[in-house]
């Protein structure tokens, strides 16, 4: 059955296509992305920047985040910059903290604190995060979007051009704003690629021996065409259709989370000015279509709370300087709750919440407690060689071992391992003293030889003891495996 479908003029407000119904056999425009026009098109956003409150707050915290960014891979702590994720030699320096894959613990915790967080956040804050500190709207509505803006114009004269036949002027100022795009995007992109190999070693190879660094230009290159395909084209299509955190917070919201909302009670009936019914009592809203305006994906707030809004509070600061003019009230569009929008006070501690804050507090306590008391040094004993265990001609049982020896100072460390029990075990090592470089690691074979009699059920117990010149001292228990008894059940 057809449906009469009204387009959105380029306000965002809906209307008739040019004065009359368009007929098209697809669902109402209620039910379509903001993004996507009635005719299935795609809807690019030129959304009018509202220089109020929260814009302010959000441009302070972006270019904070932007600083940020490029500053870490800068920034000296000790001998590593602040932040560097090497692969190649599989440590990671953070803050001045030097990192090994075998700090299972530390990754766990972390990992742990980073879901529960989401959580919290999302069900206390809704999609404040989305607005004001996400990456993709940092970037897009401070970087990429004022520079368009710069070369092209406002919003206006943005659909202007997007309209006019090709020409040369048209073409310069695609090509200038591309290709601007693009210069920003390989420096976001060769930053990137500074977290995971160091500005010291990067610049100059890049300037001196590219061929060298295949690997990095590679993954400059491509990260330069995503960063371009997802600013210049993509946009708040990452926000409505690609990103899950929005589909996410149908789970994690409830009646208490922080939202953008519109004040129906007090808005509707909207009348538009000069336009009010005698003896009829007009809204607030004057139906002038400002916030629809000015959201970067293009949601009209008043239809009630949508999963394409993620919490810029442009619409907000638009509201507001709307009814300032008016000499109205601000607040008609504000953060509230659900719970608030049917006259109770919020709840900022209710169960749900305490739950998720309980859990983030056990989660980065014990990430906190796991780096501060971190030891000097990490020692493991795995089993090594071929088979479990060897009877030797003189009646002993020896296990091949490998020892990993792990230097979490920033000095060189020199080891020695002996056995403490039982005291008629032997231990041979392919090196003694064990020497560590600052930061590395460094694995030994090792022998362990035991009398027979020393088994039960096939298991011998035995404790090591490691120390080293750097003050380190650590007891190992290690259980050997050997023959179950003297009838050789096993053999």
């Amino acid at each position: 059955m057809s449906t009469a479908v009204h387009t959105r003029d380029a306000g965002g407000a809906a209307g008739p296509a040019a004065g009359h119904e368009r007929i098209f056999e697809i669902a109402p425009p209620e039910e379509l992305l903001y993004s996507i026009s009635a005719d299935g098109s795609r809807r690019f956003m030129h959304p009018v920047v509202r220089k109020g409150h929260y814009w302010h707050i959000r441009r302070r915290i972006a270019y904070a985040l932007m600083v940020l960014f490029f500053a870490l891979p800068l920034i000296p702590i000790g001998d590593h910059p602040a932040v560097l994720l090497d692969i190649a030699t599989r440590r990671f320096h953070m803050f001045g903290a030097t990192f090994h894959p075998t700090d299972n613990l530390l990754l766990a915790a972390f990992g742990f604190g980073v879901v529960v967080t989401v959580f919290f956040v999302g069900s206390t804050f809704g999609r404040v995060w989305c607005g004001f500190g996400c990456p993709q709207t940092v970037y897009l509505e401070f970087l990429f979007r004022p520079i368009e803006a710069f070369i092209e114009g406002g919003p206006t004269n943005q659909r202007r051009l997007n309209k006019e036949p090709w020409s040369a002027h048209k073409l310069a100022i695609k090509a200038a704003k591309w290709g601007t795009f693009a210069l920003v995007a390989v420096l976001m992109a060769t930053t990137f690629v500074a977290y995971f190999t160091g500005w010291a070693a990067l610049a100059p190879g890049l300037l001196h021996e590219p061929a060298k660094w295949t690997g990095a230009l590679f993954t400059i290159a491509a990260v330069t065409g995503l960063i371009v395909f997802d600013f210049g084209w993509f946009r708040d299509q990452m926000c409505t259709i690609a990103c899950p955190y929005g589909r996410l917070q149908n789970v994690l919201s409830d009646k208490d989370t922080l939202l953008v909302a519109y004040d129906t009670a007090r808005g509707e009936p909207r009348t538009r000015l000069h336009h009010e019914t005698p003896g009829v009592a007009a809204g607030a809203c004057v139906d002038c279509g400002a916030c629809v305006a000015a959201c970067p994906t293009g949601v009209d707030i008043r239809r009630g709370l949508q999963v394409e809004c993620i919490g810029t509070a442009q619409c907000v600061d638009a509201c507001d300087e709307v009814m300032r003019k008016l000499g109205r009230p601000t607040g008609l569009i504000t953060f509230t709750s659900e719970r608030e929008q049917q006259g109770a006070a919020r709840r900022l501690l209710r169960p749900r919440n305490l739950v998720y804050l309980a859990l983030m507090l056990v989660a980065w306590g014990t990430l906190g407690t796991l780096v501060f008391t971190r030891a000097d040094a990490l020692v493991e004993v795995v089993r090594g060689g071929r088979e479990p265990y060897r009877v030797l001609n003189s009646g002993a049982v020896a296990n091949q071992q490998r020892i990993r020896f792990t230097n979490q100072l920033g000095q060189r460390q020199r080891f020695d391992i002996t056995v403490l029990s039982p005291g008629d075990a032997t231990l041979v090592v392919s090196e003694s003293p064990i020497v560590v470089d600052a930061e590395k690691v460094v694995t030994v074979n090792a022998v362990t030889t035991v009398p027979q009699g020393r088994f039960h059920d096939g298991q011998a117990t035995v404790r090591y003891l490691v120390t080293s010149d750097g003050g380190y001292r650590k007891e190992i228990e290690f259980l050997l495996l050997g023959p179950y008894d003297s009838e050789g059940r096993d053999r």
